[in-house]
C-alpha cells in the first residue's frame, strides 16, 4: 500500500472548499498565461470531479485522499461509457489542480498515476483521398477555391486549426518562404518553411484574396475572419463533395506527421515543426504508424541495400575448414 507524505494542515486549510481552491488554481493558470482552451478544459473536468465528490459527501479539499482519487478513476472506468484514453484525459486535469493544492498544503501529498491504455493508430488521409482533395476546383467560387488552398496549406505545414485561422497576411514572408505561427498551443512563435508547391499556391491565392498585412489570410466570402467552426464545416462539405467521407481537419496534421516519418524525417525537427513541447508526443506518432513503417522496409534496410548491390553479393555458405 502506497504511503502518503505527511504534512501539517491548519484548520483553515482543511476547510478550504473545492470552489475556493479551484478559483485559486484558475488564477494561478492565468498568471502562467495558459491558453483559454486549457482553462476551459480544466473547468469542464473540475465540474465532473466536483459532482463525483458531492455523491460521496466530500466538500473540502482536505478530505481528498489517494483513496478518493482511486475511487474516482474506478468510477470513470466502470460507471461511465468512456475509453481509457478519455479516462487519462480526465486524470491529467484532476492531477493538475490536486497537485497545485498539494503544493499549498491543502491536502496530503500522493502521486496520481495514469492508467495503462491501448494506443489507437491515428487515422490519416490515404493517397487516393488526397488526390481527390487536391484536384484544383472551379475558380469562379471563392469559398471552394479557399477550401482547396486550405487543404493544400494544412497538408504542407501540419499546423493546428487554431493556429491556421489566426494566420495574417503579414505572417507570410514570401522572400524567405516562411510562415510565422504566433498563436500556437505553447504561445511561442515559430517559423515554418514553405515548400515550393504551397508557395506557388499562396502567391496565386493572395493575389485573389488581396487585403492588408494585418488582415487574416483565410477569410470568408465577405473578407471577414474564418473561425474554427466555420472552417470545420467548410472543409467537411468540401471533402464530401469530393467523395471523401473523412472530414476532420486534424487528420491533415496526422497525415503530415505520418508522411514526414515515412519519408525519413527526424522526429526532433518534426517536434519543432508541429510545435510540441515534449518529444514524447512526437514519439507516439512513430508508435502509431508502426504498421506503415513495415512497408517497403527492405528498401531502407542497410543490410538489404548493401547485400543486393552489384558486386557485393554476400555468400551465405560457411567457410571451409583448412
Amino acid at each position: 500500500m502506497a504511503r502518503q507524505k505527511l504534512s501539517i494542515q491548519s484548520k483553515s486549510t482543511q476547510e478550504k472548499t473545492l470552489q475556493e481552491g479551484f478559483k485559486e488554481f484558475t488564477t494561478h493558470c492565468k498568471i502562467k498565461n495558459l491558453a483559454e482552451k486549457t482553462l476551459v478544459y480544466y473547468q469542464a473536468y473540475f465540474t465532473k470531479f466536483e459532482t463525483f465528490l458531492d455523491t460521496i459527501g466530500i466538500k473540502h479539499i482536505g478530505e481528498i485522499t489517494k483513496s478518493t482519487i482511486d475511487s474516482y478513476i474506478l468510477y470513470l472506468k466502470e460507471e461511465t461509457e468512456v475509453n481509457d484514453i478519455t479516462v487519462n484525459t480526465a486524470i491529467r486535469a484532476v492531477r493538475a489542480f490536486v497537485y497545485y493544492w498539494q503544493s499549498l498544503g491543502y491536502c496530503l501529498h500522493y502521486k496520481i498515476m495514469l492508467i495503462k491504455a491501448d494506443k489507437k493508430t491515428k487515422e490519416t488521409y490515404s493517397e487516393h483521398e488526397l488526390r481527390l482533395l487536391l484536384e484544383k476546383p472551379n475558380m469562379k467560387d471563392f469559398a471552394e477555391y479557399r477550401n482547396w488552398v486550405t487543404v493544400n496549406f494544412l497538408l504542407a505545414t501540419g499546423v493546428r486549426v487554431g493556429e491556421f485561422v489566426n494566420i495574417r497576411i503579414g505572417d507570410i514572408l514570401m522572400d524567405e518562404a516562411i510562415v510565422k505561427i504566433k498563436y500556437g498551443k505553447s504561445r511561442r512563435e515559430r517559423h515554418l518553411p514553405l515548400s515550393k508547391t504551397i508557395t506557388k499556391v499562396l502567391i496565386e491565392y493572395m493575389g485573389i484574396r488581396n487585403g492588408e498585412a494585418d488582415d487574416f489570410l483565410f477569410c470568408n466570402s465577405y473578407g471577414g475572419k474564418l473561425d474554427e467552426n466555420s472552417c470545420k464545416h467548410a472543409i467537411s462539405r468540401y471533402n464530401k463533395l469530393r467523395g471523401v467521407t473523412k472530414t476532420s481537419l486534424h487528420l491533415f496534421r496526422h497525415t503530415f506527421a505520418k508522411n514526414w516519418i515515412l519519408n525519413g524525417g527526424d522526429i526532433f525537427r518534426l517536434q519543432k515543426v508541429l510545435g510540441h513541447s515534449s518529444i514524447e508526443t512526437v514519439r507516439e506518432y512513430v508508435n502509431m504508424f508502426s504498421d506503415d513503417l513495415k512497408r517497403n522496409f527492405d528498401d531502407f534496410n542497410p543490410l538489404e541495400t548493401i547485400s543486393n548491390q552489384k558486386g557485393n553479393h554476400i555468400s551465405m555458405k560457411g567457410r571451409n575448414k583448412r
